[in-house]
């Protein structure tokens, strides 16, 4: 049975999506990595394959703040006699609570609120649930976004709820068919990527899920080896290790791991035993399994640093931690999937309660441990293998479909655009279609790119050599022959990866009506060449144009900073509005401009433990370092004469770092 009612939850307020394109704004998506010679070369081949350089056509969402009200979400719920499973497609289709009815357990970590933070691809991601990552290594670019939700139903009466939408940077469809039959103690999700009318690229999927971090749990996974990952700045590195004990610590359970790490088990390829547990310590957990696609499993933790429990507190209200198991269709996130064009993926997840004895779940013997998860879950399946039992479980026809809600309209643009479907399963409805897809609209079915006034925001972007090719059609009009359009042609090139004429396109844009955002873009282009000043200089112009939009000003105060212009960053700050001045990160950037300035004590004022930056990013250690560098500064003035060491002593034991301001994830 499925039902559509409401889920009320403590809700930040997401605010309005960010305008302005993805110029080498992004650094988790141009972060490198370094393998360690553990790792051998097989392993190796397809790290680092497929990258992108942008996130266009999509925009940022970082806007959100951290005030809380409660709010109603649209969910779907699936149940029978034995779970109850909440989808919430409106939040990335994330399937965010899962009970075990007769053991009346929560079998996910479900957060109390919903708190956007900077740790995905677009920058608002959220904790808690089950959520579908697809397309680039990451958080979901949909994650935060509505996604099509449907009923689908067969001629025998059963019911599958289909989860669905069109990827924009792929160019690929993505969608979770999920099936609660009645007596099945195990919730089922045909998990689909359709490449349909593209030519060959990457994909990727991880379904990324949460559950409780209790002081016993323990992960539990039919493997001997695991790749190890960790983020330190800027860059990844990646390790191979035994498991479950390295250095002499058995960090199976996961409070017995200090640091932020990633642990990608390494399961035969040969297999069928492809699952991973979490069991709490009497016994009873989560466990996900699937089909053979899904070679890797995966265990995310925060660690036990202070960095690490700031972010999980962060997250949600503090009332408890998580960690992440996860699963996907490679051995690491440093991978992605070739993907030939026509081609299908497809493979079925299932997830159930585990309970074991706990003797076997906590011995020493890893075998043990693994053969009292296995028995479990095999003992509420009807064939041998689980491959076998899920493999033909999840309806593939149906006669009627009752649609819940849409996803964004770019799915039924594509359509209108190629004259052909993009998906052999899912359905794009023109009902979608809203004030993001008009004005390309109207490039395709008019032949011309309608201009706008040079303050009013850009609603949407679009990608891809078709794209160009209209836009550079659309010059050859009257109606179409203006800044907006060499504005919007300047964004395709950047995302086809043709810098050279971007930076003419939005040089074009300008010089024929002066404009914020090609100012900006050129600004960003120059601020990745290294051109500080000149950067500065462009953004400061944008703003004059526009003054007082929040994100303009803070790539203006960025530039600023980067060009060590700290008189003129104070200057503008002092013209700001006064939301523009509560703003944590302009906050820090002017904290920069007094340290540039040598008025260290002024700096305080702004760097201290009451310091909150709605938008610090994952793995970013800003403001740490900022403490550290300001600090020391303010050990020097008060204590002259003394040696370097003896002031970072000074430092440390007067003005440590608080946990309200220490986010990092590794010492």
């Amino acid at each position: 049975m499925i039902r559509w009612e409401y889920y009320t939850m403590p809700a930040a307020d997401m605010g309005e999506e960010n305008p302005l394109s993805d110029i080498g704004s992004i650094e988790y998506i141009h972060a490198g990595y370094e393998v360690t010679e553990n790792v051998e070369p097989e392993a190796r081949e397809n790290l680092g394959k497929g990258m992108i350089n942008t996130i266009l056509p999509y925009t940022i969402q970082d806007q959100y703040n951290r005030v809380r009200k409660e709010r109603k979400f649209r969910a779907a719920v699936l149940e029978n006699e034995y779970l109850k499973a909440t989808f919430l497609p409106e939040l990335g289709g994330r399937l965010w609570s899962l009970i075990d009815k007769e053991k009346n357990r929560e079998l996910l970590y479900v957060n109390p609120v919903y708190q956007p933070a900077n740790l995905a691809i677009r920058n608002a991601w959220f904790s808690g649930g089950v959520e579908f990552n697809v397309g680039i290594k990451g958080h979901n670019m949909l994650t935060c976004d509505n996604m099509f939700a449907r009923i689908a139903t067969t001629k025998d009466g059963e019911e599958v709820l289909q989860i669905y939408e069109w990827e924009r940077v792929r160019g690929a469809v993505f969608g979770i068919n999920a099936y609660l039959p009645a007596g099945s103690k195990v919730l089922y999700l045909k998990d689909t990527v359709e490449n349909i009318g593209g030519g060959d690229k990457y994909t990727y999927w991880w379904s990324n899920i949460a559950v409780p971090e209790t002081p016993g749990t323990r992960v539990i996974v039919p493997a001997e080896k695991s790749f190890l990952s960790f983020y330190n700045d800027g860059h990844y590195v990646m390790d191979k290790t035994s498991i479950p004990v390295r250095n002499g610590v058995d960090e199976s359970y996961p409070t017995h791991v200090n640091r932020s790490l990633d642990f990608f088990y390494q399961i035969p390829k040969d297999s069928d035993e492809r699952w991973v547990a979490a069991v709490a310590e009497d016994g009873v957990g989560l466990v996900q399994m699937s089909t053979m696609e899904m070679k890797g499993r995966k265990l995310f933790v925060w660690g036990q640093g202070t960095g690490g429990k700031h972010w999980g507190n962060w997250l949600s209200d503090g009332s408890g931690s998580y960690i992440e198991i996860q699963a996907g269709l490679a051995y690491t996130q440093l991978e992605h999937v070739p993907m030939k064009a026509g081609e299908k993926l497809s493979w079925t997840e299932g997830y159930t309660s585990v309970t074991c004895d706990t003797d076997d779940a906590f011995s020493t013997d890893l075998s043990r441990a693994i053969g009292a998860v296995s028995k479990d879950l095999h003992s509420k399946l009807d064939k041998a293998t689980i491959d076998e039992s899920l493999r033909y479980v999840v309806p593939e026809e149906f006669v009627s479909f009752k649609v819940l809600m849409n996803g964004s309209g770019f799915g039924a643009l594509e359509e209108i655009s190629r004259g052909s479907k993009v998906s052999e399963r899912y359905d794009f409805y023109t009902d979608s279609l809203d004030n993001k897809q008009e004005q390309w609209l109207t490039l395709l079915k008019e032949g011309y790119l309608p201009e706008i006034n040079v303050t009013d925001c850009p609603v949407s972007y679009v990608s891809g050599k078709e794209w160009a090719e209209r836009l550079e059609a659309s010059l050859n009009t009257e109606k179409g022959n203006h800044w907006y359009t060499y504005y919007q042609l300047g964004n395709v090139y950047y995302a086809l990866g043709d810098e050279d004429a971007a930076i003419k396109a939005f040089e074009k844009s300008n010089e024929m009506k002066a404009n914020p955002f090609s100012l900006r873009n050129l600004a960003m282009l120059n601020k990745k060449a290294g051109n500080k000043k000149l950067a500065a200089q462009l953004m400061l112009e944008a703003i004059a144009l526009k003054p007082n939009h929040i994100p303009l000003t803070v790539d203006c105060v960025s530039c600023l900073i980067g060009a060590e212009m700290y008189d003129k960053m104070k200057e503008i700050y002092e013209g700001l509005t006064d939301e523009l001045k509560a703003r944590g990160r302009i906050r820090l950037f002017l904290a920069l401009a007094h340290m540039g300035l040598g008025e260290y004590y002024k700096a305080t004022e702004i760097v201290n433990k009451d310091f909150v930056m709605d938008d610090i990013r994952e793995g970013e250690v800003s403001i740490a370092h900022i403490w550290l560098e300001l600090y020391l500064e303010i050990a020097r003035l008060e204590n002259p004469g003394k040696t370097e060491e003896e002031l970072v002593k000074i430092r440390d034991e007067k003005y440590p770092i608080p946990a309200e301001v220490d986010f990092r994830m590794h010492e």
